[in-house]
């Protein structure tokens, strides 16, 4: 009986151990802790990647990989499970990153905060992409056993001893046309932009340049014809030339003589130019006017001999007045066309009134104060005003 008891204490004790060893694996793997499911698209999950792998938030493990699945799209979809109280401080814009701390590592998921981190939380069940994935030593080694397997080795020998006898103490010259280089790219950089635009212009040049080739060849033909006919001219424009020499000299003489009267001439000049200069816009409107009024008076003479005319007498104003009517020059409101050159024959041109002294169509310079008058005046008064008599 007691052999029996001490064989049912043992396999207690091997069962207990091995109840503790599983505890600890499952606690190890956080088998009983709550995660949240992500999904991270990759264009590849790296060579170093497995299941169980870490992920990592500002380097505090937050989670770990659950699944790697490749997908028709030649991607890698991972699978993480998230701690649901460190999702609650991942921004849902959150960079991921496939990468490794060393060059032969294993591979981890790191996330890392934006510059502008949302406001918003990552969700469960979100779909990111990962910016990047680092490059394994394993695969440069890879390529470059490629390129070595394609390139002769001897070749590849004399190529660089080559090189390397070209660079032999030129390094100071190369150091000095590597920077002019980057200068001169740099300032191509800068241009760049106009470059693009000329290279999206150049196009519709050529199409325009094309379309005009013809114009152009003929405008060469021209020019041919031109060439031919100063070549067959050749000492006629020699007698033309040496004749406009002549002229010169001869008007460098009398230009030389009369200098002085010249700069005289053009000083008195000066005031009168001026003022044609203000006045210069109505200049047209006067020329057209006159030969506006030109159509209207050949109606005149209707195509026959003599003109035709109707005279009335018109009541003269008062004269002048001395002290009082004396004429001034204080007229302002610059050049005007007045109604010209279009007006109508049947109105009566308007008279702008100015600061001259004097309005001979003011109201009290007008026969009887512009009133209409009670009694017929003599012929005198009438044509010549009353303060004639």
């Amino acid at each position: 009986m007691h052999r029996y008891g001490y064989k049912l204490a043992a396999l207690g004790l091997a069962a207990a151990i091995v109840g503790v060893i599983a505890l600890s694996v499952a606690s190890f793997n956080q088998v009983y802790v709550a995660r949240v499911p992500i999904t991270v698209i990759a264009e590849r999950a790296g060579l170093v990647m497995d299941p169980g792998a870490r992920v990592k938030m500002a380097g505090v493990t937050v989670g770990s990989v659950e699944s790697i699945t490749p997908t028709d799209d030649a991607t890698a979809q991972l699978s993480l499970s998230i701690d649901p109280e460190a999702l609650e401080s991942i921004p849902s814009n959150v960079d991921v990153a496939i990468t490794s701390n060393t060059a032969f590592g294993a591979k981890f998921v790191s996330l890392s905060s934006p510059e502008q981190p949302s406001s918003a939380r990552l969700a469960a069940g979100a779909t990111i992409d990962a910016s990047r994935v680092t490059v394994e030593l394993n695969t440069v080694f890879e390529k470059l056993t490629t390129v070595l397997r394609t390139v002769d080795p001897g070749k590849l020998d004399s190529t660089l001893g080559a090189l390397s006898t070209a660079l032999q103490g030129r390094g100071e010259r190369l150091g000095v046309a590597l920077e002019q280089a980057d200068s001169s790219l740099l300032e191509f950089n800068t241009a760049r932009e106009a470059l693009d635009h000329v290279l999206t212009d150049l196009p519709a040049v050529t199409q325009t340049y094309r379309d005009a080739v013809l114009d152009l060849l003929d405008i060469l033909d021209s020019l041919t014809t031109t060439g031919t006919t100063v070549l067959d001219e050749q000492q006629n424009l020699d007698l033309l030339l040496l004749n406009v020499i002549g002229v010169a000299r001869t008007g460098e003489d009398v230009l030389g003589a009369n200098a002085d009267g010249i700069d005289t001439v053009l000083s008195l000049l000066r005031p009168t130019t001026a003022l044609l200069e203000e006045y210069s816009p109505v200049i047209p409107c006067m020329f057209h006017g006159l030969q506006e009024s030109k159509k209207i008076g050949d109606g005149a003479y209707n195509g026959q001999p003599g003109i035709k005319m109707s005279i009335g007498l018109i009541a003269g104003t008062e004269p002048y007045r001395y002290p009082d009517d004396l004429p001034k020059v204080a007229a302002t409101g610059g050049p005007q066309c007045m109604g010209l050159p279009l007006r109508d024959p049947n109105v009566n041109a308007p008279y702008l009134v100015t600061d001259t002294g004097v309005n001979p169509f003011a109201p009290e310079r007008q026969p009887n104060g512009g009133q209409p008058m009670n009694t017929v005046p003599d012929l005198m008064s009438y044509l010549f005003g009353t303060e004639i008599r």
